[in-house]
């Protein structure tokens, strides 16, 4: 006599069959994310090292930029400044290590390689960590607040670790972002009491570009 299979038969089997897909496409998803996080990207240069040539451009580098920042301007307060991507990243791969330990940063967190992309009117920030990159991209803005003054808008656009895209807030826990919050204010005090303003800055490919002007009076 032939057998028939009743629905509740089948539906254990179901049931199992189900459980077992769903474990295998939570296991293709989540080898999915580890590949894509894994993945470094393609412009971040894992090679790129600093030498003795690179630390002496980078130390005139930072101290032509100080320079620019603490010149006695006179009347003739505005001034602007172009700052290469190139000069950006040859002075982060020798000078931020030096940075980051005078700031009390651990010896892992002083090896940690960061680079600069300059892309149309944003810029992606990468950090190396012990998994993989972290990315930040933002689109820094003047922005008029509610006094007088002026804010640097560097408020995160979007962010990845490798080519995983991640929700902002996640980044500082890979990214050591505290490094670039200074970027936030508009306005520097000079230790002679001048101020200088960003009045506007412009992302180009390969380079930074800044509208700044010195208040004559020290105030």
């Amino acid at each position: 006599m032939a057998t028939t299979c009743t629905p509740q038969s089948i539906q254990p089997k179901s049931r199992r069959l189900l459980w077992i897909v769903s474990i295998g496409l939570l296991a293709v998803i989540l080898l999915a994310m580890a590949w894509l996080s894994k993945r470094s990207p393609q412009w971040f240069n894992h090679q790129f090292t600093s030498d003795a040539q690179m630390e002496s451009r980078s130390a005139d580098f930072e101290q032509g930029l100080a320079a620019q920042f603490t010149k006695v301007r006179g009347q003739d307060s505005a001034w602007a400044i172009r700052i290469p991507e190139k000069d950006m990243n040859e002075w982060l791969a020798s000078r931020l290590p030096k940075w980051l330990e005078h700031q009390g940063k651990s010896a892992q967190e002083c090896n940690y390689k960061a680079q600069v992309r300059c892309r149309d009117d944003r810029m992606d920030i990468a950090a190396e960590n012990s998994w993989s990159v972290g990315v930040l991209e933002f689109q820094p803005q003047i922005q008029s607040a509610q006094s007088d003054k002026t804010t640097l808008n560097v408020a995160p656009t979007s962010a990845a670790i490798g080519c995983l895209p991640i929700p902002t807030f996640i980044l500082s826990t890979f990214v050591p972002t505290d490094m670039f919050e200074s970027l936030q204010a508009s306005e520097f005090r000079l230790a002679d009491g001048r101020r200088v303003m960003v009045k506007d800055i412009e992302v180009l490919p390969g380079e930074i570009r800044m509208q700044l002007e010195t208040s004559p009076n020290k105030n």
